[in-house]
């Protein structure tokens, strides 16, 4: 059987799709339209991601539908070597052996059986609006699943962790999945007086139970009065302005798609004029902007999203002249955890949001939901937000989807947190709907109210991550979050390891860590078909690492050889099979019995258990540092799939050879070969005008990065390169001489000026930056003489 072919033995749940006899209520209107089901759950989305426009009739409003995109994990796929490195790194202790945890079948009732985070991985669908749930028009779906490798097959199961292989009940019409920015705003007329009250709710959550696709647009309500008293929430009066898909949604862009990440962009942008609501309002407007940036790292069990928001209050007109006051807003991230296909399975067990303080001192959100068949209690769904929630519940219907029958009435009073299905009044076996949300307060009016000319905008964001893991606690009897998805969130997505470098008067050897946990150094790598300028820079981050590693290569030696020879496999092919690669380390794994040797039928590369002797290892809990490009480098290509917050952008179709590839690494066109930042939707691209040899006539710009990612493995690895080998070498110069200065942050990005014609001919902007902190200015750094020596400060 073919290794992405699917088998719907236990098939996928799509977001809040649930049987209609299970729902403890009855439907509040008509269903108009059901919408088409899904075909293929999840098709053959992998190593790349199946995208196209949505099914038509999941987009009631005309014109072509949005796009939206389908994609499995890598994982599925067994890209993980052992767990219990990966556990290492997390600092998740677990009672001997490990292997019960996490090996064989599972067996009903066991909690200790079938903990198959070994080789689990997700499947994920998302749409241009930013809504976790797809059906495409080929009928290929996808929402949130689990996606378990099957080692006996050699096969996936996108699994259905509800245990049920019915997903003919489900009306597309009831999958809720989204979010929602609200506001509320007043408009005075002191002149008659006369106030205006202007409550606005703008929501993609893909449906509205009425109407498959319906679930999206801009609701407003306007209410007038004669005096300040506002009149009481909700109004009941309102009018709703779906989006236009031409003009509204912006184009779902894939910047980079790779077997083991995938990068994607869109939002949502529309301005309205209030007008519409009565004449008299003429020139004033609002505009509503979400964007988001998609991250699936497809070797973790989940995927992260950061959503942008804002809101501009705008009085355009001189003719309208009198003020806009923006008073309060509201944006929330909103969906069911039933994930249930069919009838039987409808309901959970548990479903607990938790309000966490993490390893490095930051507030978030951790929700946690495991079904109501306490056989399958070893599976959790759970999502992470930060900054954590204002206001949060795991069941409120009413509250839950945008629509005209409860009044648009969808906002969480201020300070509302209900943590668990009880403190809503509900019990086992019911259905959570799930609103997370972050609430403005009351905004100074000094610097939120508009007159004609000069608008106000208020800014928010959120980084919300989604997804699957086999858990190692009975959290729901404990209350208490699951330690193995907890340190997963910490320890992956919130914070990263950051470099101490080698300061001898105390320690002779850098570490790398996070948490308080530190890593040492095991290796330092330099690319087999690299340049010799990135030994050379080898030589300077070494110095930075003080003693104790070992030096080797990425793969075989003699892959240079085949760079210039064009065609021939001799270079490589003469120490492949030589006894420990004729004796010196090779840190890359050989994955095929032919040339190149080094990477899968997915074109992935992996670490080797051992680089030398069989005795020396780096996967798990040690650190590797890797220096020059991923072009030439192929541990450093491996790294940006890792390295999720800003990675190199290639389909490496020109890559020298042997590691030119046609196939399963895409790119956007205007983001090849340059670094592209995606925290909080940066979407900065970092590129270069320099070149090699250097052009040294002319000002020229580079660019390098200095940064730490962190495999499944557990292996930390500190990657220094630059867009060619006069960046990687002045990269490494520069940590060298200001190594303090990047202990700071995971992620360093530095941007260069070349102009020969000046003495000290280098200048450095460094840009810091960390998965919750976009890029910021950290220095600038110039080439100048300090004794008998010339160093950058």
């Amino acid at each position: 059987m073919h290794p992405t072919k699917l088998t719907p033995v236990l098939a996928l749940v799509l977001i809040a799709a649930v049987a209609l006899a299970q729902y403890p209520y009855e439907r509040p209107e008509p269903l108009v339209v059901p919408g088409k089901k899904p075909i293929t759950l999840y098709g053959n989305c992998y190593p790349n991601a199946c995208n196209g426009t949505l099914m038509p009739d999941h987009w009631p409003f005309g014109g072509t539908p949005p796009q939206a995109l389908v994609a499995i994990g890598s994982p599925a796929f067994a890209d993980y070597y052992s767990l219990t490195n990966q556990l290492r790194y997390l600092n998740v202790v677990l009672n001997p052996p490990v292997n019960r945890w996490f090996a064989g079948p599972i067996i009903p009732g066991n909690i200790t059986t079938g903990l198959g985070n070994l080789a689990t991985g997700i499947g994920i669908g998302f749409t241009a609006l930013g809504e976790f749930a797809a059906t495409l028009s080929n009928g290929v779906g996808g929402g949130l699943a689990l996606a378990r490798y099957n080692t006996t097959t050699k096969d996936l199961n996108v699994t259905e962790t509800w245990t049920t292989n019915r997903f003919d009940y489900i009306n597309p019409a009831d999958w809720l999945n989204g979010w929602t920015l609200s506001a509320n705003l007043t408009i005075i007329d002191e002149t008659r007086p006369k106030y205006y009250w202007i409550f606005l709710h703008a929501f993609a959550v893909y449906s509205n139970r009425t109407h498959a696709g319906g679930g999206r647009g801009v609701a407003l309500s306007l209410t007038t009065g004669t005096n300040r008293t506002q009149l009481k929430y909700p109004p009941s009066q309102w009018r709703l302005l779906p989006f236009n898909s031409t003009s509204d949604i912006k184009p779902l862009r894939i910047v980079y798609d790779s077997p083991r990440l995938l990068i994607a962009t869109g939002g949502v942008y529309k301005k309205v004029d209030l007008s519409i609501l009565d004449p008299d309002l003429l020139g004033a407007y609002v505009e509503i902007s979400v964007n988001f940036t998609l991250i699936f790292p497809k070797a973790w069990p989940y995927a992260i999203v950061y959503y942008n928001y804002s809101l501009t209050a705008s009085i355009a007109s001189k003719l309208l002249p009198y003020p806009m006051h923006l008073n309060r807003t509201a944006f929330s991230i909103r969906f069911e955890i039933d994930q249930v296909n069919g009838a039987p399975a409808a309901g959970t067990y548990n479903a607990t949001i938790f309000t966490l303080t993490s390893c490095g001192g930051m507030d978030y959100t951790l929700l946690h939901a495991t079904p109501y068949d306490k056989n399958f209690g070893n599976i959790t769904m759970f999502a992470a937000a930060y900054p954590a929630a204002t206001e949060f519940t795991p069941r409120n219907l009413r509250k839950l989807i945008p629509y005209k029958h409860y009044n648009f009435d969808i906002v969480l009073p201020t300070g509302y947190k209900r943590a668990t299905l009880k403190s809503e009044g509900g019990q086992e076996g019911n259905i959570p709907f799930v609103i997370l949300q972050w609430s403005s307060g009351e905004l100074d009016p000094k610097e939120y109210t508009s007159v004609a000319g000069s608008p106000v905008t208020y800014k928010g964001g959120v980084m919300f991550v989604y997804g699957y893991a086999y858990n190692v606690t009975k959290w729901a009897a404990s209350n208490k979050p699951d330690p193995y998805i907890q340190a997963l969130i910490e320890r992956t997505v919130l914070h990263l390891p950051r470099l101490t470098p080698a300061q001898c008067l105390t320690q002779c050897t850098a570490t790398v860590g996070t948490c308080g946990a530190k890593f040492n150094f095991k290796v330092g790598v330099a690319g087999s078909m690299a340049d010799p300028t990135d030994v050379l820079a080898l030589g300077y981050v070494a110095n930075v690492v003080g003693s104790g590693p070992w030096y080797g290569l990425d793969i075989a030696p003699g892959a240079f050889q085949n760079l210039y020879r064009g065609s021939s496999d001799t270079g490589m092919s003469n120490f492949v099979n030589r006894t420990y690669f004729g004796g010196l380390p090779v840190v890359l794994a050989k994955l095929r019995n032919r040339f190149p040797f080094f990477y899968d039928n997915y074109y992935r590369f992996a670490f080797s258990k051992t680089f030398m002797v069989n005795i020396e290892r780096v996967v798990g809990g040690y650190a590797a540092f890797t220096v020059g490009g991923p072009v030439v480098n192929m541990l450093t290509r491996y790294t940006q799939d890792f390295a999720w917050y800003a990675p190199f952008i290639h389909d490496y179709k020109t890559a020298p050879f042997p590691f030119a590839f046609n196939r399963n690494y895409v790119a956007c066109s205007s983001c090849i070969g340059s670094l592209f930042t995606t925290v909080w939707n940066t979407a900065r691209l970092f590129t270069a005008d320099d070149a090699w040899p250097p052009d040294t006539k002319k000002v020229t710009k580079g660019y390098a990065i200095i940064s730490t990612a962190v495999d499944p493995n557990g292996t930390v690895i500190l990657q220094v390169w630059g867009a060619n080998a006069q960046d990687t070498y002045f990269a490494g110069k520069l940590l060298n001489d200001q190594s303090n200065r990047f202990r700071d942050a995971p992620a360093y990005i530095i941007k260069f000026t070349y102009n020969y014609a000046t003495p000290h001919f280098v200048t450095a902007e460094v840009y810091e930056l960390s998965t919750i902190d976009p890029p910021k200015l950290m220095g600038t750094f110039c080439l100048v003489r300090v004794g008998n020596d010339v160093k950058f400060k």
